[in-house]
């Protein structure tokens, strides 16, 4: 796993690099000399807030940041990269109710969803529903969703469907799956 904390902090040329790696699980260094292969299979895990200050999106603070500062701080993240990234979600701060409140489910029931899913994934391929497939044509035509993106929700869906032990990927599923794309607040580019 490569976690990243204020991925947008970082480096466009860093960040592009990942491009690769992420798509082909390998890193290929070529000089002079030769090319050699590396197997890189990780997972990305990354942080961020909405803009620079950290107040964008919160309703108890003030974004001070201006149209051009938000637009450098968005351009650290290319169309390309985020394709590549299965699940973008938007996480607001949490409240003081909240963090007393009870704790979340416990981690036992969610590794048996997951060890089935998992037995399920290996065996007959599920199919997707005329409505999923409906779904996610229309999505291809109303979204900025590239096919890289198309086929990287088609399989995010698929999982959705595992995990609720669903005979096929339905269009709840899709809905699912897309709304894990990228967020409007990060822009669409």
């Amino acid at each position: 796993m490569l976690f990243l904390d204020e991925l947008a902090e970082f480096p466009r040329n860093a960040l592009e690099a990942l491009r690769q790696p992420l798509e082909d699980g390998a890193i290929s260094i070529a000089r002079v000399g030769g090319r050699i292969v590396f197997p890189a299979g990780f997972q990305l895990v990354g942080t961020m807030n909405l803009c620079p200050c950290g107040a964008r999106g919160d309703p108890a603070a003030e974004c001070l940041c201006s149209a051009a500062r938000l637009a450098a701080y968005r351009d650290k993240l290319s169309r390309a990269l985020l394709d590549r990234i299965d699940l973008i979600v938007t996480v607001p701060r949490p409240r003081a109710q909240e963090l007393d409140g009870a704790s979340g489910e416990a981690s036992e029931p969610v590794r048996a969803r997951v060890t089935a899913a998992q037995e399920r994934a290996r065996g007959e391929p599920l199919r997707r529903s005329k409505q999923a497939n409906d779904l996610l044509s229309r999505a291809v035509e109303r979204l900025p969703l590239s096919a890289r993106g198309r086929a990287r929700v088609a399989r995010v869906a698929r999982t959705a469907a595992l995990l609720a032990g669903a005979g096929e990927v339905g269009a709840e599923h899709v809905a699912e799956a897309l709304s894990y794309r990228s967020p409007t607040e990060l822009g669409a580019r």
